[in-house]
């Protein structure tokens, strides 16, 4: 098509103006607003009185002449059909941009272009290749529908970018290129239905990127990636659906993030690797399994477990000062850590590299410290656990020798005792010999000393001057290695006068064993061994 450069070229080149043009070209010059239609015009051939040709636009887009010039106010057309390629590479243009409720029948390209204003509310056209466009205000893109891409990435929009109620009709690769845009305000996509890959890659927003009730349907690969984009202000992601794409996060980092459980993607299609925020509105989120199970569906990829999404949310809790959920969000992620340790990969080879069989072995080991270190002390954020459990296991070990007591199956722990005479005299009584030697239980037969009527047996017992037994303190002392309360010092039970004394017994081996579990998987969750921030 030819260059119209002139007034006079539309008369030379296109045989005069259509109805349409002359409306168009009479408001350019007059600086008012030209309205053709209040609907978008059908596809087919265009009615005349609202039919504009490509090359026309484009000579008073760009300001016109000397002797039809556009007023500063620019262009502002309604309800036109657009027929030809409307080439905008590299052109500057005059004032605003306006091409609302317009059908244009092939792609507009402004490559490079310069604008002060660009609005292609309503219109419908194929696609749009806008790539490095500079705008001084804003872009606005609503309700617009795009058969094909819309490409503007790289461009500089010094306003907001609107796609509200866009339809973006790709059905591969891009619907919306905005990789590496750089926008002074807000972007909305509010409501937008876009076919393939929404692409914010590298963007810089200083304002919110709303996604609310957008549809992303895009049937594999993204579905929106907004890989490594930065917002100075709130990430809203309430009302989404997503059909079968990835919402990428990798690498954003946002001001705020306001969302709603159900409008995030299962397993393997959210990835949150790397996705930072200052503050979270957990308003849609009762619950704190709400948020892990978020976390769920975006920490993993394939095999790999990624633990930066909880670390990120733990210190967002702490600086909100919840600080209990904090702990408890650390603390799962160093059980799902955990557990993706529990199985190793092992390829077996059968003559060459390409036989390899990849099987899945268990780390038996590693499941044990696992279930250790959460059951005994949170995996280091919840170490006060330890203590409840020492307590529960010196209760129990208490009620163990109570029994063993009662019912005989304890004695004197030495040597020198168990072959004195005094002890030889009654450890053959049926019954608790160790509660008569020291003088708790009178023997059968004794009577005081006919000089001293008044003697009483526990003053003149064999063992009146040994430790005397306390059943919690002999519960403490198995329980607790690390300090004596001297009782497994003087007692110890005997596998030989009953069931309690023989249970007693082999208890002891597990108390002790578990007491030095405990105390040393708390010492280790107190000084930070274990913990990692």
């Amino acid at each position: 098509m030819p260059l119209i450069r002139t007034r006079a070229d539309i008369d030379d080149l296109f045989d005069g103006p259509t109805p349409a043009e002359e409306q168009l070209l009479a408001a350019c010059l007059a600086g008012r607003s030209c309205h053709l239609s209040d609907k978008v015009p059908p596809k087919g051939t265009p009615n005349p009185q609202v039919h504009i040709r490509a090359d026309v636009l484009r000579y008073l887009i760009t300001g016109g002449c000397e002797t039809h010039p556009v007023a500063n106010w620019g262009i502002d057309l309604c309800g036109a059909h657009i027929t030809g390629a409307l080439d905008l590479n590299f052109a500057t243009a005059q004032g605003i941009t306006g091409l609302v409720r317009c059908r244009f029948d092939e792609p507009i390209e402004a490559l490079q272009a310069k604008l002060q204003l660009l609005n292609l509310k309503d219109s419908a056209f194929p696609a749009l290749n806008a790539q490095g466009v500079q705008v001084t205000g804003s872009v606005y893109l609503r309700d617009i529908t795009a058969e094909a891409t819309v490409a503007i990435n790289s461009a500089t929009i010094g306003g907001q970018l609107s796609c509200t109620g866009a339809t973006f009709n790709a059905t591969s690769g891009n619907a919306l290129n905005a990789q590496g845009v750089q926008v002074t305000g807000s972007i909305f996509l509010r409501d937008i239905t876009a076919e393939a890959t929404v692409d914010f890659s590298g963007t810089t927003i200083g304002g919110q990127l709303s996604c609310i009730g957008a549809r992303f349907n895009a049937t594999s690969g993204d579905a929106l990636n907004a890989q490594g984009a930065q917002l100075t202000g709130g990430f809203f992601f309430r009302g989404v659906r997503t059909a079968n794409g990835v919402i990428d996060l990798n690498a954003a980092q946002v001001g705020s993030l306001v969302d709603d459980p159900q409008s995030w993607p299962p397993k393997d299609r959210l990835i949150l690797d790397g996705f930072t925020y200052k503050q979270i509105e957990n308003a849609e989120f009762p619950r704190l399994s709400d948020r892990l199970d978020w976390l769920a569906k975006g920490s993993t990829w394939g095999h790999e477990f990624l633990p930066q999404p909880y670390t990120q949310l733990a210190k967002v809790y702490r600086e909100m000062g919840q600080d209990g959920d904090a702990r408890d969000i650390l603390a799962e992620r160093e059980r799902r850590l955990l557990r993706h340790r529990f199985f190793s990969e092992v390829t077996l080879h059968n003559g060459t590299p390409k036989d390899g069989v990849t099987l899945r072995q268990i780390n038996f080991h590693v499941i044990l410290w696992s279930f250790l270190a959460r059951m005994v002390v949170g995996y280091g954020y919840h170490p006060f656990r330890s203590v409840m459990i020492l307590f529960a296991l010196i209760a129990l070990s208490a009620v163990f020798a109570d029994r063993a007591w009662q019912t005989g199956g304890i004695t004197p722990n030495s040597a020198h005792v168990l072959v004195s005479p005094g002890w030889l005299a009654h450890h053959a009584v049926e019954g608790a010999p160790a509660h008569v030697w020291i003088g708790e239980v009178i023997p059968a037969g004794w009577s005081p000393d006919p000089e001293t009527p008044e003697q009483k047996w526990p003053d003149v017992a064999p063992g009146r001057d040994w430790e005397t037994f306390n059943a919690l303190a002999y519960g403490a002392d198995i329980a607790i290695p690390i300090i004596a309360f001297g009782q497994t010092d003087a007692w110890a039970p005997s596998a030989t006068r009953g069931a309690w004394g023989t249970f007693l017994w082999w208890w002891r081996w597990v108390a002790t064993t578990a007491g030095w579990i405990v105390t040393g998987l708390a010492a280790a969750a107190v000084t930070g061994i274990i913990r990692r921030d």
